[in-house]
């Protein structure tokens, strides 16, 4: 019983790739196709991060965290050029109490450990010697001989082994980390926690502790106390931003290759430089890029963007997802980690715009062919779901959108980033005017309410009872100040004409916008209606195949049921035939061989018979040869003188019957033929008897 649930349990389990993250069901089979190449393709790539790291390996002798691995002191050096020193953190450390945390800026070089000081001295003296080899550049990154190969290594992806390493060497987060800082902030939410804590951070903390679970749900590696600790300490970091749920999977995939505190500042780093101002409150930043993301589309695919005005689709709606969780979730993992891997190289936001484009121009004419919203963005999503090819993707992002660089992005930025900021601030006054409007229509409210329950208390002084003269008295008391109050309170808070007409405007305005979302809110939701009506039309129908493939499986399956029976009755049938014809045989056989018995009994017979002829027919000659010469001498008994007439007649005779008896013994020689002899076998006393009248018939003569 314990095994079958344990089996039941393993079935239920979600497949997990090679880092631990489930697939989703629907892509299964795709991900067994590509798990060999996959596989290659790590080999591969460790061989070529194996050959990099020991041909460098030589030109750089720095030693300290990677004493292994000493090349990537070399690129974190070259990475700290851009290492934007205690911007990260200056006004962003405010604890309750009113004292900062230490700026980045204000860390001493004392702080830092001994071996962590002696590793910046020995690399900043390689690339001192590197700088009078070469003749004094402007740059770090001049000295940089071999990025080239470097930046080739990354587009090919970096080895699953080395990925957190080279991370870190990419963010620069030796050169970020100020000690103790980190402690400090988990410090004071351990003290927040005991004491009555803000709203602001008890919100964020519910938040975090709902989001603990949902982030990378059974990953056997993610430690989720970590990434606790990790997402309360950025949100005290960088109250502007705080909280956010795209942050719980990025602290989460940094946390599964590289240690805790390390993934703070890579998380710091990511959200602070690279994505700056996406997640604070008015997401300046993201809105601008989404910007600059559609006119980059009507740039590049303007046919498929004017297919999606069509549809009633914006680009946004594509996108967001993309930019605000840089594909987590979105992409297979293998896909993921390949462009975080230039994203974090690059150190910008250029290869998320590329990889947005790449997708685009893969899934494209597969949009145009859509004919509504809601198809074509289901579509690109199942899509973008697929796509397993991590090396098509990136070498199209990579190669063929070069025009798409950091100072082309800037430019577009600044040109789309005053109508975003126009837009904010025209939403933050009406935000502001609504706010009063309500605070105004809720003191017309209460002012209306309260008069007419005075006006409901106001009875008769007579109808009362004696006990009830000092509930009226009360009553008077308190209307008289709610009057004083109110008249206090009228003078400075009623509008003028102009503010309640300005007011009203914007109410309109307000009113028309609620009513536009709503029009496109029914309109979504009556395209999710008839999604689920397809939807639900999809599964009757795939009900009713699964239900005829059943029953076309139960025909084909009688239909070969019933040819195997017919296929079984005709060897039946063969089978008894052969076995008659097998008895029949055997019959004639055995008939056969009894005739061939009696045959060879009779011509044993026959041959006994002519055995015994013959040695009668010996006996015969013999005797006639006895004969002849008794003949013989009673012929010369009769040529003698006394018996004168008999000399004539004795020669006749004489060769009468030598003629006659040397022509029957020829006969019987030349011609033993079966039947005389058959006849000579059932009757050999006749021809006996004939032979011996024949001799004493010769005698007598």
């Amino acid at each position: 019983m314990m095994d079958s649930n344990s089996n039941l349990l393993q079935s239920l389990e979600p497949m997990r790739d090679a880092y631990g993250f489930a697939v989703r069901p629907q892509h299964i089979q795709t991900y067994r196709q590509y798990l060999n190449i996959y596989t290659e393709e790590e080999e591969e790539r460790s061989e070529k991060w194996k050959i990099f790291l020991e041909h460098h390996a030589k030109t750089c002798k720095a030693e300290g965290w990677s004493k292994s691995r000493p090349v990537l002191c070399c690129i974190e050096n070259m990475m700290n050029s851009r290492v934007k020193k205690g911007n990260n953190i200056k006004n962003k450390n405010v604890n309750e109490s009113g004292d900062h945390l230490p700026l980045i800026e204000d860390a001493s070089p004392g702080e830092e450990s001994k071996d962590e000081f002696e590793e910046k001295v020995r690399v900043d003296e390689i690339f001192d010697g590197e700088e009078s080899n070469t003749g004094n550049k402007d740059s770090q990154e001049s000295f940089f001989p071999w990025k080239e190969e470097l930046e080739s290594l990354v587009h090919g992806g970096v080895s699953k082994d080395l990925r957190g390493e080279v991370w870190q060497a990419f963010i620069g987060v030796k050169s970020r980390r100020v000690e103790r800082y980190y402690e400090e902030l988990l410090a004071q939410e351990n003290n927040d926690q005991h004491s009555n804590s803000s709203d602001v951070f008890r919100k964020w903390r519910k938040q975090v502790e709902k989001d603990l679970m949902r982030t990378f749900p059974g990953h056997p590696s993610l430690n989720r106390d970590s990434l606790r600790r990790l997402l309360l300490a950025y949100a005290r970091h960088n109250p502007s931003v705080g909280y956010c749920q795209p942050m719980n999977f990025f602290a989460g995939l940094l946390l599964l290759v590289m240690p805790e505190e390390n993934a703070f500042w890579a998380l710091v780093t990511i959200i602070d430089d690279y994505f700056d101002c996406y997640h604070t409150e008015g997401m300046i930043e993201y809105q601008v890029d989404q910007l600059v993301f559609d006119e980059l589309m009507r740039e590049r695919f303007p046919k498929l963007v004017n297919h999606l005005d069509y549809l009633g689709v914006q680009v946004p709606w594509i996108s967001a997802p993309w930019f605000l969780s840089i594909f987590i979730n979105t992409l297979p993992w293998e896909s993921v980690l390949r462009i975080w891997d230039v994203l974090l190289f690059e150190g910008n936001c250029v290869m998320l715009f590329r990889t947005a484009l790449a997708l685009m121009e893969l899934y494209g004419p597969a949009l145009i062919t859509t004919k509504d919203a809601g198809d074509a963005i289901t579509l690109l999503q199942s899509l973008a779901g697929s796509t397993f090819d991590s090396s098509q993707l990136v070498l199209t992002a990579c190669m063929g959108f070069l025009a798409v660089t950091d100072a082309k992005l800037r430019e577009l930025r600044d040109k789309h980033r005053p109508s975003v900021l126009l837009d904010v601030e025209e939403r933050t006054k009406r935000g502001r005017v609504l706010k009063d409007s309500k605070e105004l229509a809720y003191t017309h409210y209460r002012v209306k309410n309260d008069c007419g329950s005075l006006l409901e208390e106001a009875k008769p002084v007579e109808d009362l009872a004696d006990g009830d003269e000092f509930k009226l008295e009360s009553h008077s008391s308190n209307l008289d100040q709610f009057l004083f109050c109110l008249n206090a309170d009228s003078v400075g808070s009623l509008p003028d004409i102009q503010e309640q007409v300005d007011w009203m405007k914007v109410e309109l305005c307000r009113l028309l916008e609620e009513k536009r979302a709503a029009v496109l809110q029914a309109e979504e939701l009556e395209t999710t209606l008839v999604e689920l009506v397809k939807e639900d039309n999809r599964r009757l129908l795939s009900a009713k195949i699964e239900q005829l493939e059943l029953e076309v499986a139960d025909l084909h399956q009688a239909l070969a049921d019933k040819k195997e029976q017919e296929v079984l009755a005709r060897m039946e049938q063969e089978q008894r035939i052969t076995e008659d014809a097998r008895r029949n045989v055997e019959k004639d056989a055995a008939a056969q061989r009894f005739a061939v018995t009696m045959l060879q009994e009779k011509y044993e017979k026959a041959m006994d018979s002519i055995a015994r002829m013959e040695k009668r027919v010996v006996m015969a000659e013999s005797m006639l040869e006895t004969t002849l010469q008794y003949e013989s001498g009673q012929a010369e008994a009769l040529s003698s003188p006394r018996t004168p007439h008999a000399t004539l007649d004795s020669p006749r005779r004489k060769a009468g019957l030598l003629s006659f008896g040397l022509g029957w013994r020829d006969k019987n020689k030349a011609k033993p033929d079966f039947e005389e002899s058959t006849d000579r076998k059932s009757n050999p006393s006749t021809t006996l008897e004939e032979t011996n009248s024949v001799i004493e018939q010769a005698l007598l003569n």
